[in-house]
């Protein structure tokens, strides 16, 4: 192995381990739950998780809730200004998905109300991703 392939190697393995290490989830809220309707959602709930554990929750407000039209894509791109590595929320549109997709941003179906519950079974990879 020369010394640039090493090099590949050590920095491609380096990005993996920090991604699996500290990673941020964003978690559309209403009234302390999950909403069911992401881009009208009342605020959103940042997530950071380190090591496996939640070290911190930081509680974000969405000023697309109630807009009219493109709410979504407009709170998608909030979303994507905090470096989120996914998303988990109940029902996500086409046009939304693909924002996260072109992000870089992973979603994740949960259909329980509870943000902690959601946040548990992502830990325990007993999500399912959209696709």
């Amino acid at each position: 192995m020369n010394l640039l392939e090493s090099i590949f190697q050590f920095l491609t393995q380096t990005t993996i381990v920090s991604m699996r290490d500290i990673m941020k989830i964003a978690i559309p809220t209403e009234s302390g739950k999950i909403s069911p309707h992401f881009g009208r959602c009342e605020k959103f709930v940042i997530v950071e998780i380190e090591d496996g554990k939640i070290k911190n929750k930081e509680i974000v407000e969405n000023p697309a809730s109630g807009g009219m039209h493109g709410v979504g894509t407009t709170a998608a791109s909030i979303i994507g200004n905090y470096n989120v590595n996914a998303l988990i929320t109940q029902n996500i549109g086409p046009k939304v998905y693909n924002v996260f997709k072109q992000l870089g941003i992973e979603v994740y179906k949960c259909n329980t109300t509870s943000i902690d519950e959601c946040v548990k079974l992502f830990l325990e990879g007993k999500l399912e991703k959209f696709e």
